[in-house]
């Protein structure tokens, strides 16, 4: 039977703290039909070899071994305030939501300790031949983007510790609510010698906005097992990209960069629908060309890149928060 790709979907079984945080988890039964996700893609990588030894000469090798097999992907779509702590439950660590309904998980980059995350499970396919399970998907890089008229978007990539055939789960549709650009609260724009959320700009200065996130995370093979059933972390990078209405306050930094000095900045996001919302937070030193004379519908904009840089006083280089009407994620 032919597959047509609107018959396929995703789903999602978690494995919040179920193991160590450098272990991945065994299969997990979905019960979850994930929101937003407009492409995932799934891959086996394995590592297989041909052996050549003094027994076939010119013909090579006669004999083939599998050393290993893992599993890889990405992943793509819109964001919403229900179903993107799913990601970020991921990406940061299990957040403990607080409040009574409606609900906060807060989230930050780690500093000294690899976050203990919720892996999840990821089953991709359709209801008649059949689906695959990545067992122990874990994002290694995560980017949020928005501009005007747009929902807040995301991409990520993704490794596993499997392949494995599954079915779908029948599941609810769930009701959640995109995150767009219309709901941008406020927009703050601090020097690292000020303070976090000081100082607001105007909505329509902001253009563009791109935060991405790069944890340094790679699956780690051990003897005993085809599977690489670990995980190693090294220490994160990320970077913003923004794009800003070319105008007096925005002119100080253009003109700081041009002259030589060192730039750093704080921007903080706000977003609000009712009783959701969102916060993210990014602390970092603009070490890129700025484009000071960049077109957005006939305005004049000055476009910064920003690596991620430690905050003493804010106590890390990003953070972020979610607001909604959900309790538990499990």
């Amino acid at each position: 039977m032919t597959v047509s790709t609107h018959e396929l979907r995703v789903q999602a079984g978690t494995a919040a703290g179920a193991t160590l945080a450098d272990k991945f988890v065994a299969e997990t039964t979905p019960t979850v039909l994930l929101r937003g996700v407009e492409e995932m893609s799934m891959r086996a990588t394995p590592n297989v070899e041909t052996l050549n030894d003094m027994s076939v000469g010119l013909a090579g090798s006669a004999t083939a071994v599998v050393r290993g097999v893992a599993a890889g992907g990405g992943v793509q779509g819109w964001s919403s305030y229900e179903h993107l702590p799913y990601w970020l439950d991921n990406l940061l660590g299990l957040a403990t939501p607080t409040g009574v309904g409606p609900y906060v998980r807060a989230y930050a980059a780690p500093t000294n300790t690899a976050p203990n995350c919720r892996i999840l499970s990821l089953v991709k396919g359709d209801s008649n031949v059949g689906a695959y399970q990545m067992v122990g998907a874990l994002l290694t890089r995560f980017k949020l983007r928005m501009e005007p008229e747009a929902d807040l978007r995301f991409d990520g990539d993704l490794i596993g510790n499997k392949l494995v055939a599954d079915a779908l789960e029948a599941l609810a549709v769930p009701a959640v609510n995109p995150i767009t650009a219309a709901h941008v609260a406020s927009i703050k724009w601090d020097t690292f010698a000020g303070t976090m959320g000081a100082t607001t700009l105007a909505n329509c200065t902001l253009r563009f906005m791109e935060i991405e996130l790069r944890p340094d995370r790679k699956s780690r093979a051990c003897v005993g097992t085809l599977t690489r059933d670990r995980y190693v972390e090294g220490p994160w990078t990320g970077t913003l990209k923004v794009g800003l209405e070319f105008n007096a306050a925005t002119k100080i930094d253009v003109d700081a960069v041009i002259g030589g000095s060192l730039t750093q900045k704080q921007f903080e996001v706000n977003f609000a629908d009712g009783p959701r919302a969102a916060k993210f937070q990014f602390a970092g030193t603009v070490n890129e060309d700025v484009e000071i004379f960049s077109d957005d519908d006939g305005v004049v904009t000055a476009d910064f890149s920003m690596e991620r840089t430690y905050h003493p006083v804010f106590g890390n280089w990003f953070k972020a928060s979610i607001t909604n009407g959900v309790d538990d994620l499990d």
